[in-house]
């Protein structure tokens, strides 16, 4: 008799040959170190089965399975536990200590390769040893007026001084000491120095040397 080829499954994305054509949840769960206390198969379009120890399961090339068993992910070189096979960018950014600042990216460490940032929403299967680095993003232009006069800065997060400061090296005759307000509905709010506000494309500044903004 010919002797039986393997088919290779997935546990926790770590791929497994295997030569039975049937294998209870309990032998599924030993396949792995440590085993698992838990293991589910992963099912396409619908919720996810729980395999009870003394379950028989019909072994299929490609089947994929999960467990809860921990296992240690690398963000930045520093080590977390997690329990699950599977994280979002969120969690991914939530789980690092202080959480990844909105302006940084975060990528999986794969060798020779370098892809776009891990989106907020994406889901990425995690194994053991997995690293996974940050660095900041490209701040993005924004074009604003000052002054009636155009300005481009360089990322959504700003503080009234900056502004100011990249108003002036882009030739708008103000100086430093000149009071800061943006427009709001009819009105112009003053922004104060040390103010952090988030910037939006079009928005108008106007800086005067003490005169009324309303």
């Amino acid at each position: 008799m010919a002797p039986m080829e393997k088919a290779r499954i997935y546990i926790d994305s770590e791929p497994i040959d295997v030569k039975e054509r049937r294998l209870t949840g309990a032998q599924l769960r030993a396949l792995v170190t440590p085993p698992a206390d838990n293991l589910w198969r992963d099912i396409n379009d619908a919720q996810d089965h729980l395999v009870e120890p003394t379950e028989p399961v019909a072994i299929e090339n490609n089947m994929r399975f999960f467990t809860d068993r921990p296992r240690v992910i690398y963000i930045d070189k520093v080590p977390y536990e997690v329990r699950t096979a599977a994280l979002t960018g969120t969690q991914l950014r939530h789980l690092a200590t202080p959480p990844v600042p909105a302006g940084h990216g975060i990528w999986k460490d794969i060798q020779d390769d370098l892809d776009d940032p891990i989106e907020t929403g994406e889901i990425v299967a995690v194994i053991n040893g997995d690293r996974f680095f940050t660095k900041p993003l490209p701040l993005k232009k924004i074009h604003v007026t000052v002054n009636r006069r155009p300005v481009t800065v360089h990322g959504a997060e700003q503080t009234g001084l900056s502004i100011k400061e990249t108003a002036i090296a882009q030739s708008v005759p103000i100086k430093m000491d000149f009071l800061l307000s943006r427009k709001d509905g009819l009105r112009f709010k003053p922004v104060g120095d040390t103010e952090n506000i988030r910037v939006r494309k079009d928005d108008e500044f106007r800086a005067n040397d003490g005169d009324d903004n309303s």
